[in-house]
């Protein structure tokens, strides 16, 4: 018995280890995502044509060192802010909510009641991630009024075959003089939307992350595209209808990187849970030409962003083979145990030091030791 017991043990080592990198394959992985140098940096928040100073405080790590815990909070079937139509998701969309004062619990309750004191409110999203948490509104496969492009069918996503052959992933765009789009030079069969007046517009009016396009057998699809007249940009459809809404709280005085970290970890699980690539991750801007979510797009850190999204990705498809994680800061005052920068020095650079331990799914653990160099003062931007 106790032979067989330990062949047992074996055989089921060497299945999980075919089909799982090691502890030491995870934690390299770990150290790629770990920042040598954080430097806390002033920036503007944005709410609008109003603006704040902020204190931004990177972590030590790309991954934040929390599990995620979303609360419940699904507005009644009947709401106006709720039509209740369902639809297969392409995209998440970001958003942030560009206020002074509410958290993520309270923008949660608007949704629910459809109410802001006793004003209708009749935009909805199916999250909202804050420094108070993540709340979940619509569920995923319904529309929400939140991309700004429209629900009735003509504004449900579609994309069209055109007459061009390609080999570019990402063709460059452009709006001939007769009003078609034109892909790496060639003229599509796939007219451009025209401004409010009928008249033919330029690239110079699409928005600022392009219109979608895929490649399939060589061959060229166009998405559905539309004008705002609100923002004068050409944007896309399927925004209301075809993605997963998440607003973010950028409310004055909370911590605004903490709150991108759950953004990042809340839309790694949505592209996980949804099956989708990181190139569907898009901005509101994407579907209306809103210049949202703001404050990343000002300050320049959607790049970032999406870093903090595929870093958070890996560690989740980590999670689902069984590895766990453990982060374990030296001295509490500079770093917090989620590997959150909380205070840096005045006149010396401060070298932050913790220990992160991966266990693996049979319960061996490897620890390692890291040291983030947090510089003194302020960068701006």
């Amino acid at each position: 018995m106790k032979n067989f017991k330990s062949l047992l043990f074996i055989s089921l080592l060497i299945l999980i280890n075919s089909q799982t990198p090691t502890k030491e394959e995870v934690m390299e992985y770990i150290s790629t995502i770990v920042n040598q140098y954080c430097h806390i940096k002033d920036i503007n928040v944005w709410g609008g044509i109003y603006k704040w100073e902020h204190q931004l405080k990177p972590s030590v790590a790309k991954y934040l060192f929390e599990d995620i815990n979303i609360v419940e909070n699904i507005a009644p079937e009947g709401n106006p802010n709720r039509p209740g139509d369902k639809h297969e998701k392409v995209y998440i969309c970001v958003h942030d909510t560009g206020d002074f004062n509410f958290g993520a619990e309270e923008w949660s309750n608007i949704v629910y009641k459809a109410k802001i004191g006793k004003t209708d409110y009749l935009a909805s999203f199916q999250y909202i991630v804050g420094n108070d948490g993540y709340y979940h509104n619509i569920p995923d496969d319904e529309t929400a009024y939140h991309a700004g492009d429209g629900a009735e069918k003509s504004s449900w996503f579609e994309e069209y075959p055109t007459n061009l052959q390609g080999i570019n992933e990402k063709p460059y765009v452009m709006i001939s003089t007769d009003g078609y789009y034109m892909l790496d030079g060639q003229k599509s069969n796939i007219s451009a939307p025209r401004d409010s007046d009928g008249k033919i517009l330029t690239r110079d009016y699409i928005d600022d992350l392009g219109i979608y396009i895929s490649l399939k057998n060589g061959t060229y699809y166009i998405g559905k595209t539309w004008y705002s007249p609100t923002y004068k940009r050409i944007a896309n459809h399927g925004g209301n209808t075809h993605s997963i809404g998440i607003e973010s709280c950028v409310t004055r005085g909370s911590d605004i990187y903490l709150t991108m970290q759950r953004l990042a970890k809340l839309v790694a699980k949505l592209l996980d849970d949804n099956k989708l690539g990181f190139d569907r991750v898009v901005q509101h801007h994407y579907f209306s030409g809103k210049n949202c979510p703001q404050t990343m797009r000002t300050e320049g850190y959607w790049e970032h962003f999406l870093d903090l999204v595929k870093a958070e990705y890996q560690m989740l498809l980590y999670k689902k083979m069984g590895f766990k994680f453990e982060f374990e800061p030296y001295n509490e005052k500079y770093v917090d145990k989620l590997g959150r920068i909380i205070n840096r020095g005045k006149a010396i650079n401060i070298h932050a030091k913790y220990r992160i331990r991966v266990i693996d799914p049979i319960g061996e653990t490897i620890n390692k030791e890291f040291a983030t160099i947090i510089p003194p003062g302020k960068v701006y931007g």
